[in-house]
């Protein structure tokens, strides 16, 4: 690097910097002041739409969760769901009242402080500039602003992964006690967030201690941070692991959800690189953990427990690397581009489909697929330069890792981009220097590797065009709230896709027609969904309701039995069963029975069936 072009990164040499110096304050209030306006325009934008008051899937989870946790109702399983967010949401209706309005204000204020914190990783990881429009970027960033207005865990896991960062960039930069505890503290209340985090515990010790070996600091001072570290864990954690010994008897650190996580992110009957359910439990996330369990006890021949079950998949997830290598490494390969692949994948939204009905989203703010190729170049060129370049990187490496281990989503990635902002603005800055300096040869590495980020953004992967997921879930708002025509397009729509999901939109509209006795239409959508979708089940339950409306009680048996022969801890169909059998067959509505209390005796007593 040439004298000249140190001199011009120093901040003394450049009258911004003083300008800086003396206003970054105002500067930094006033764009955490526009974070904040952004975000209230999209709450009230978002009131204007049937998703407003509507609790989706794991919203409804931790919504009733958080509950009966404030009414003191004792949660009688173990955690199946992260649950520092339950507790969190718990505190907040003791405060205030039951209103999912407050979580939306409390992830509001958690986005605005996360961009105060990405001002302040900028700043450890370079100056105060740079700090600065980083916070701008994250101010501006779409899924930071759509995150805060809905009340998942998505924009706490954002901020508390945001605060790991900073602290850990802070005990490079000057050790202390304190920071060591907090730092423990804190990646302690991610990892009961975002279990996935787990990966990365170890090493943010071996990363910081080797940054005080390299500093020439005693042998005492890097032990007694190495156990500051893993005692702010321990208090963090201790709670959440006690209840969980109380419910079950075992030592649990992270959810009781890891194992089937594993199966269903790697499952090669699923060939998208995304998350699909699987035939043997249910999507719903109130039943799919407990019925994972039913059908690894099944295929094992005896009853496992939460943690046996986990286990079980995790050990068949090893299984389909083992015996079908290729097929396996394909799907991970498949997974590898998604994490880098432009469409924004979610689970619960898609914000280009929501454009559609809160116009606030049509505004043309900033999104992953112009931060990633700066941010990875940024990163790429000085990786090399400082600890703080290298130590960061690796994180960013092994959290990323952990998505294409599970699955990934908008969600699930969201964290990445508290680091991912800032070494954007750095990437930036770092090719108009090599501009300024006519480093040709940097020059090029840099456009390469932004060039190539970019193409791969792009790249046709399965799943990324599939929308159909989003359909059904506005027809099933749109129905519940009586507008049954317009829930009938959407359905249609979906079904015509003809995607994984559609198979839930046929299981809609067949329900639709059953209802009105339209049994040709009915069956006709039915038999659209293949045998080996996650909705083959429910199909069956459906064509067994049917033929026994029609009094054929053989074929609505055979439905019934075959709908369990997939799902076997579904309860609603088996009681369907014995009922039947109650009319024809006392003997076997007594097989049945016993079947059913086995399988009930795996759900909780309480309504959180995932715990």
């Amino acid at each position: 690097m040439s004298k000249k072009r140190r001199e011009r990164r120093r901040p003394e040499a450049s009258h911004t910097f003083h300008f800086l110096d003396q206003y970054y304050h105002l500067i930094l209030i006033a764009i955490l002041s526009l974070a904040l306006i952004l975000k209230i325009l999209a709450l009230l934008s978002l009131k204007e739409s049937i998703y407003f008051d509507y609790l989706l899937w794991d919203e409804r989870v931790y919504h009733e969760w958080a509950l009966k946790i404030a009414n003191g109702t004792r949660v009688l399983s173990t955690y199946g769901f992260a649950p520092v967010p339950a507790y969190i949401m718990a505190l907040t209706y003791k405060i205030f009242s039951p209103d999912i309005l407050y979580i939306r204000i409390m992830n509001i204020l958690l986005g605005v402080l996360t961009c105060h914190l990405v001002y302040l990783i900028g700043k450890e990881m370079l100056n105060r500039l740079t700090g600065l429009i980083a916070s701008l970027i994250a101010c501006l960033y779409k899924p930071f602003i759509f995150y805060s207005i809905v009340p998942l865990k998505t924009s706490l896991s954002v901020f508390l992964f945001a605060l790991t960062i900073y602290i850990f960039l802070s005990v490079l930069r000057r050790y202390s006690m304190i920071k060591a505890v907090l730092l423990g503290l804190v990646i302690g209340l991610m990892l009961n967030v975002r279990p996935n985090c787990i990966i990365i515990i170890p090493f943010l010790p071996l990363l910081f201690i080797w940054n005080m070996c390299k500093d020439g600091a005693p042998v005492k001072g890097i032990a007694g941070s190495f156990l500051l570290y893993f005692a702010g864990i321990l208090i963090s954690v201790f709670p959440f692991v006690m209840e969980n010994f109380r419910v079950s008897g075992e030592l649990k650190f992270t959810t009781s959800q890891t194992g089937y996580a594993l199966y269903i992110g790697n499952n090669l009957d699923n060939p998208d690189p995304y998350f699909r359910p699987v035939p043997f439990a249910s999507p719903s996330p109130f039943e799919q953990g407990t019925q994972m369990i039913i059908e690894a006890s099944r295929r094992e021949g005896r009853r496992l427990s939460a943690k046996e079950g986990s286990y079980f998949w995790i050990r068949e997830t090893m299984k389909i690397a083992k015996e079908q290598p290729g097929a396996f490494m394909w799907k991970i390969c498949q997974k590898v581009l998604v994490l880098f692949n432009q469409f924004e994948a979610g689970d619960h939204y898609h914000i280009g489909f929501m454009s559609r009905f809160v116009t606030f989203f049509k505004l043309p703010f900033l999104g992953f697929w112009i931060i990633l190729p700066f941010g990875m170049s940024g990163m790429a060129v000085n990786i090399l330069r400082s600890r703080r370049f290298l130590f960061t990187s690796l994180i960013l490496f092994l959290y990323g890792l952990t998505l294409v281990v599970f699955f990934t989503d908008t969600r699930f990635r969201l964290p990445m981009m508290v680091l991912l902002i800032p070494y954007t603005v750095i990437g930036v800055r770092d090719m108009i220097s090599y501009m300024k300096d006519r480093d040709i040869k940097m020059i090029t590495a840099c456009i390469s590797i932004v060039a190539v980020l970019f193409a791969i953004e792009y790249l046709p992967v399965r799943g990324t065009d599939d929308l159909t997921a989003y359909y059904n879930t506005h027809a099933i708002i749109l129905d519940s709230k009586g507008f049954k025509d317009e829930a009938i397009k959407y359905w249609e729509e979906s079904s015509f896709m003809n995607k994984p999901y559609s198979a839930f939109a046929n299981l809609s509209l067949a329900g639709k027609y059953y209802g009105k006795r339209d049994r040709r239409n009915a069956l006709s959508y039915l038999e659209k969904i293949p045998e080996d979708s996650f909705a083959a089940s429910y199909k069956y339950e459906i064509i067994g309701d049917i033929m026994l409306g029609e009094g054929q009680i053989k074929d609505a048996i055979s439905a019934y039995q075959r709908s369990l022969e997939i799902n076997s801890g579904r309860r609603e169909v088996r009681t369907k069963l014995i009922k039947i059998y109650w009319r024809v067959d006392r003997e076997k509505a007594m097989e049945e029975y016993d079947k059913l209390e086995y399988i009930v005796s795996f759900y909780p007593k309480d309504t959180l069936a995932t715990q």
